[in-house]
């Protein structure tokens, strides 16, 4: 990609960190936005102010045939609409800060019940209870005083994930001061469309924190202020470790986790309403699939 184009990208990802949108945001807008300009430059559009109505509208269309880089198949419904919304926000930025001049396609890709059901993945109550039962074969080739602190980073990754709801994003930039043990609270700092809002802790979900904060934490050394010390990679690496150890062998990621919570959840008979208000949804529309998921398979 050119140095022009470069500069443009990073000057929208400064533009979104002024505007105060959230750390998920700042860093997937001008990743999706890479791929925009790097289509335009294989189309000899080298200057941002040649773009035109049109380079846009073949764009769309363009991406919604594209491969997924690492799964060799079609975008899914989920992830093309966070592009036309990266797309929307960025022709945005160009209006206020260059000489374009081109009005936001809002275009959006509507998921039908099955589209829903098909990108909603869970596991069930014995599979979560085998996950944090594995944790204890992890790290074997380490000694006792060293296999510890991860076997307990991997199980905090799991409360995190599956006890608390929370999003890969919002796990990966919690914060130690996010944690209020006192009250049983984890604080989201701008969560995904920019809402805080406050997680309740298990007494057990509780306690394993506490114990990771003050015994465990002080064996890593990366990323001090954060209650993760792991980098997004390290994160999944160690998701991924895990379920090898397992031997569950769905196709499943940490987000699965979150699925399976908000289900395991209904199950139990909590309203719709309060699950939504647990995960942090915008709108009651995202939790009431989990209803036709379990409708479906009862």
């Amino acid at each position: 990609m050119n140095l022009s184009y470069k500069e443009l990208q990073n000057h929208y990802e400064t533009w979104l960190s002024t505007l105060g949108f959230s750390q998920s945001i700042i860093y997937n807008y001008p990743k999706s936005i890479f791929y925009f300009l790097e289509y335009l430059e294989n189309k000899s559009i080298s200057q941002i102010h040649l773009i035109t109505q049109k380079n846009i509208n073949e764009y769309l269309l363009y991406i919604q045939s594209r491969k997924h880089l690492r799964k060799n198949k079609t975008l899914s419904i989920a992830h093309l609409n966070k592009s036309f919304d990266a797309l929307d926000k960025f022709i945005e930025f160009l209006n206020q800060h260059t000489q374009t001049n081109i009005t936001p396609p809002k275009y959006r890709i509507l998921q039908t019940k099955n589209d829903l059901q098909k990108s909603v993945k869970s596991i069930s109550k014995e599979e979560i209870k085998t996950l944090y039962e594995s944790t204890q074969k992890l790290f074997s080739h380490f000694t006792f005083k060293e296999a510890e602190p991860r076997q307990a980073l991997t199980t905090l990754i799991l409360d995190l994930c599956y006890g608390c709801g929370l999003r890969k994003s919002e796990v990966y930039n919690l914060l130690i001061e996010d944690i209020d043990i006192d009250k049983k609270l984890i604080y989201i700092n701008q969560g995904k469309n920019y809402k805080d809002r406050y997680v309740p802790m298990s007494a057990t979900i509780c306690e394993r924190i506490k114990l990771f904060i003050y015994q465990h934490r002080r064996f890593f050394v990366k990323r001090k202020s954060y209650l993760i010390p792991l980098t997004k990679e390290g994160i999944y690496s160690y998701f991924k470790a895990l379920l090898k150890a397992s031997e569950i062998h769905a196709e499943i990621g940490l987000h699965t986790l979150r699925h399976s919570i908000a289900t395991h959840l209904l199950q139990n008979g909590m309203s719709v309403e309060q699950i939504s208000k647990f995960l942090g949804h915008s709108s009651l529309e995202s939790t009431q699939v989990y209803t036709h998921i379990i409708n479906d398979r009862v």
